[in-house]
């Protein structure tokens, strides 16, 4: 008996526990308009984000050109002992390793293209340009380091009288010592320069084997293949502009300039040291926020297609009454 009841109870209850709730389309409606407020309450917040980040790229590359105007505008004096060359020279390296931090976010940046974020390719465009530009001020300040000069190497310190003989005193003169420093210095940064430019013009023609071999080859996914083929339609640009860099670094003369003397060749070291330690805070800080910048876009994107896809279902579901309204 106890068995029949609990069929009978099962029977009664289980068609209401198998009842849908009907669609509320007014409700649906209301969602996508509260989706759409939340789109836009995101785009303006992106908006904000992408301000920051264009303020801040902006106020990078105008104390790094300021910097590099800078540095570029003089040059050792007789009493610097070369201080300025050195200063050049750490600037070169300092630029260098500026160029590998943006080629690593671009190695992130195109890993996320690959996978497929196509809004990411964009942001190609303005890495590659502060990794030329940084290729260029790389030269500006080497064809600024003094190269040879006519220059006396003896000069007279007057004439001396002793035991019945006019004796002339030369000496070697401090211009010519600082030509030669000059010189010296010149030599090496050029070549350091010239070879790294020639080693960037093999990478290259390396790579283009490589994408083209990868493209026509390896059938690569949709985003990794438009990415290559962005990629391979700007090498000819790119070597265009390495070997024009290669060219003025290898005919420069002199870089002429302001000779400045110890003092203030110390002092002009340490604003550069501070300055430099700025950048690379400011450098982090932009990529840091580029980061944020980039997963907020995606969110938005997902949104946007929900938004697309809650429409598309109104428009499949709404009643014909609806629809001639």
């Amino acid at each position: 008996m106890k068995h029949i009841h609990l069929v009978l109870f099962a029977a009664f209850t289980l068609p209401c526990l198998a009842e849908e709730k009907p669609i509320d389309l007014s409700e649906r409606a209301e969602s996508i308009s509260i989706l759409e407020q939340h789109i836009s309450q995101r785009e303006k917040r992106l908006a904000e984000w992408g301000r920051e980040i264009i303020a801040l790229d902006g106020r990078i590359e105008t104390q790094v050109d300021d910097l590099v105007k800078l540095i570029a505008g003089m040059k050792d004096s007789n009493d610097s002992r070369g201080k300025v060359n050195q200063l050049k020279k750490d600037a070169i390296n300092g630029l260098k390793r500026g160029i590998e931090v943006y080629a690593t976010k671009r190695r992130d940046v195109a890993g996320q293209i690959r996978a497929g974020d196509r809004s990411s390719l964009g942001d190609l465009d303005v890495l590659d340009d502060r990794i030329l530009k940084r290729i260029d001020q790389i030269a500006t300040i080497t064809k600024s380091i003094p190269t040879h000069q006519d220059v006396e190497k003896y000069v007279s310190d007057g004439v001396s009288y002793w035991d019945g003989y006019y004796t002339e005193n030369v000496r070697i003169s401090d211009e010519w010592k600082v030509n030669r420093r000059d010189t010296s210095a010149a030599k090496v940064q050029r070549r350091d320069t010239m070879e790294t430019l020639k080693a960037d013009l093999e990478k290259l023609d390396q790579r283009r084997r490589e994408l083209e071999d990868t493209v026509k080859n390896r059938k690569p996914a949709p985003a990794a293949l438009e990415l290559y083929k962005r990629d391979l339609g700007k090498i000819d640009a790119y070597q265009d502009f390495l070997n024009r860099m290669l060219r003025e670094v290898t005919t420069a003369t002199d870089g002429g300039g302001e000779a400045v003397g110890m003092e203030q060749a110390i002092d002009i070291i340490h604003m550069v040291e501070d300055a430099r330690g700025d950048l690379r805070e400011d450098v982090s800080t932009l990529f840091r926020n580029y980061d944020r910048f980039a997963k907020g876009r995606k969110y938005l994107d997902s949104l946007k297609a929900n938004l697309e896809a809650r429409k598309k279902w109104m428009e499949a579901n709404a009643p014909a009454s609806e629809e001639k309204k």
